[in-house]
């Protein structure tokens, strides 16, 4: 089972800071993780597809895609007021939607797919990370993609807000609100998302450092991006693997598999 937090209700974040950093970083191709580039670059987007991007920050990554692959219809989704704010004017042909989206999911986007949901760096940066992945995956529309970012480890994971956060401070500082900083077990993490029943999981990692402004008990993490296909109607066929991810996380998993 996934580790969830024992609180109720996802932090609304208030600071200035995400709005202030996301402006200008984040908004264009070549600022994002390898990992992300990667996963990203492997789903032949074009100008059609629909995208909702979880977790937005300003919407950077609207515009990135805009740009890199034409993409069009973009629909962000941001908890912090002033960081939602400043995307409608940085793009104001995307629609930003400010709230949790597990209250948006039972509102404004019920009912609604989409072709690919993102989630960089927000079901992993908040409290209710189960509710937050079934959510999402909610959204995507059968035969589309869920791309999330994970932080793993081969040990035991962790999700305990007083020992795992990060400080929401870009000048890096430990001091200001804090954001849950979930770490999973690479295992656990492959058994929840098989339970999905998706038709594919590819991802790409590596080993880094924790933040700067993050408290965790870990010394090193692998920070990797996952697409996590839904199946078609009536498709029956065996689920397909594609980790690229590295061997000794690998081996932690009984799995060893890269098409």
């Amino acid at each position: 089972m996934v580790p969830d937090s024992r609180m109720k209700n996802n932090i609304a974040y208030r600071t200035d800071q995400l709005a202030r950093y996301f402006t200008t970083h984040r908004v264009a191709w070549d600022q994002f993780y390898e990992s992300e580039r990667v996963i990203i670059g492997q789903l032949q987007l074009d100008r059609r597809c629909e995208i909702l991007d979880v977790g937005c920050g300003c919407g950077g990554l609207g515009l990135a895609l805009r740009d890199r692959f034409g993409v069009e219809h973009y629909t962000g989704v941001e908890i912090n007021p002033l960081a939602a704010g400043a995307g409608r004017e940085m793009n104001p042909e995307a629609e930003i939607l400010c709230g949790d989206i597990l209250d948006l999911s039972r509102g404004a986007l019920h009912g609604k797919c989409y072709d690919v949901v993102f989630s960089l760096s927000c079901v992993d940066w908040n409290v209710r990370f189960s509710d937050m992945l079934a959510a999402t995956w909610g959204h995507v529309r059968p035969g589309g993609h869920l791309v999330a970012t994970f932080r793993l480890v081969a040990d035991s994971g962790c999700d305990d807000f007083e020992r795992s956060y990060q400080f929401i401070n870009y000048e890096g500082l430990k001091e200001g609100e804090r954001a849950a900083y979930v770490v999973l077990n690479a295992s656990v993490l492959m058994h929840t998302l098989g339970r999905l029943n998706p038709s594919t999981i590819s991802a790409f990692g590596y080993w880094g450092v924790p933040s700067a402004t993050a408290v965790t008990p870990y010394e090193k993490l692998c920070f990797s991006a996952f697409s996590i296909r839904k199946r078609q109607d009536h498709d029956s066929a065996p689920l397909k693997l594609s980790l690229d991810l590295p061997a000794d996380l690998m081996d932690s998993t009984g799995l060893r598999l890269k098409d």
